[in-house]
């Protein structure tokens, strides 16, 4: 499986998005508790980890490692809503630099690490749960998937968000950037990175390949995120798709669970 290396594509989206704080941009995707997402990508963010916090409830867990941590919002909300002892790695100092300012502001505890998400050097058989959201798919991810089994105790999960290139809700975004580009900065019309076009069977597999047991994946999220848009509309959509998901709960267990046309990604899951 050769991949285009597109690290140098990361690095410099962490870069972007280290002053965002300063200059009143979205800096953080974390929902501190009791609170409600006000913004698309924390509606998304707080929706992955209701369903992980299903994944795990009443097992016991106590260690997790998120590899590909990016500003760290799935690790924080596992430290501070289910008190998770959290380790964030990832290849940009930027993204670390990030994560370490959202865990001291909301008060979360957790250890950060720059280093490649397959060849992190943490210890054997040694997290309950290791986490990626959104990394798999811009990759090889059989080193990565190896490395998750590795690290894992026996009896442990992994966790992972892939979002693969494919047509999928957020497609319409495509056409709507397509009327906003006479109107738009190029510059806010920014092109997506690399993304395989992998099937989740191909993911499934594997993980099997690495050793993981009893796998399966679970096609999440048909909500598309709109952007560019201006920041009051943000409220706006989030407030309709919270009304839309809580219509769907009311008539399945997981709400934000999809087929595969229109989901944006699947969950994969599996045991070591």
């Amino acid at each position: 499986m050769n991949m285009p290396n597109d690290n140098d594509s990361f690095l410099e989206k962490w870069k972007e998005h280290s002053g965002l704080r300063k200059q009143g941009m979205e800096w953080t995707l974390f929902v501190p508790a009791g609170a409600k997402p006000r913004t698309q990508r924390q509606f998304n963010l707080y929706n992955y980890y209701r369903f992980i916090h299903a994944l795990i409830k009443n097992r016991d867990f106590k260690r997790g490692v998120e590899l590909g941590c990016g500003r760290g919002t799935l690790s924080l909300f596992l430290n501070k809503y289910d008190g998770l002892e959290m380790t964030l790695v990832d290849i940009a100092e930027d993204a670390i630099a990030l994560a370490k300012e959202n865990f001291e502001f909301f008060g979360g505890a957790g250890k950060f690490l720059t280093a490649d998400a397959s060849k992190t050097g943490l210890p054997d058989n040694y997290f309950d749960l290791t986490l990626s959201i959104g990394l798999l798919e811009h990759l090889d991810y059989q080193p990565v998937l190896a490395e998750e089994y590795r690290i894992l105790r026996p009896g442990g999960l992994l966790v992972a968000l892939n979002l693969p290139g494919k047509i999928s809700v957020q497609t319409l975004n495509n056409f709507y950037k397509l009327l906003l580009k006479p109107f738009v900065p190029r510059a806010e019309l920014k092109k997506d990175y690399y993304r395989n076009i992998d099937k989740p069977r191909d993911y499934l597999r594997t993980a099997e390949a690495v050793g993981f047991k009893s796998c399966r994946v679970i096609n999440f999220n048909p909500f598309a995120i709109w952007t560019p848009i201006p920041r009051s509309l943000e409220p706006v959509i989030t407030l309709l798709y919270r009304s839309i998901l809580g219509l769907r709960s009311l008539v399945m267990i997981e709400p934000m669970k999809t087929n595969y046309l229109f989901s944006q990604g699947h969950f994969l899951i599996g045991y070591k």
